[in-house]
């Protein structure tokens, strides 16, 4: 058996990743003003991310804490110009809900607390 990447590096690889897809990608498409298209795309984008996140370190926190590096990556969108804040809390809404409930389904399917079944990983 191999070694586990260091959660937190893990973490803020792939909550990097998540971040700077929500923040450039996310916001072009928030510009598109066609209602659930943001989520459509996003959402499968971040499943990946998260996905990916578990299996690199078999941690439920680290999942949680991916989303929260996104979170904050998020909020880069504010140097836009003419950026609500208001409208961007929605979305860092859903990427953490989004980090929680991965983290939540890490944690309850791992035949160990907090980690990630052998199969799942890559």
């Amino acid at each position: 058996m191999t070694r586990s990447r260091p959660a937190l590096a893990t973490a803020l690889l792939w909550g990097s990743v998540w971040g700077l897809g929500e923040a450039t990608l996310g916001h072009l498409l928030h510009l598109v003003r066609v209602p659930g298209l943001p989520g459509l795309v996003m959402v499968p984008f971040a499943v990946a991310v998260m996905g990916r996140a578990a299996a690199r370190s078999r941690s439920a926190a680290a999942v949680f804490l991916a989303g929260i590096v996104a979170a904050g990556f998020k909020l880069f969108d504010l140097l836009v110009p003419g950026t609500d804040l208001l409208a961007l809390s929605r979305p860092i809404q859903a990427i953490l809900l989004e980090a929680l409930a991965a983290a939540v389904w890490v944690k309850r399917d791992s035949p160990h607390p907090g980690t990630v079944p052998e199969t799942v990983r890559s």
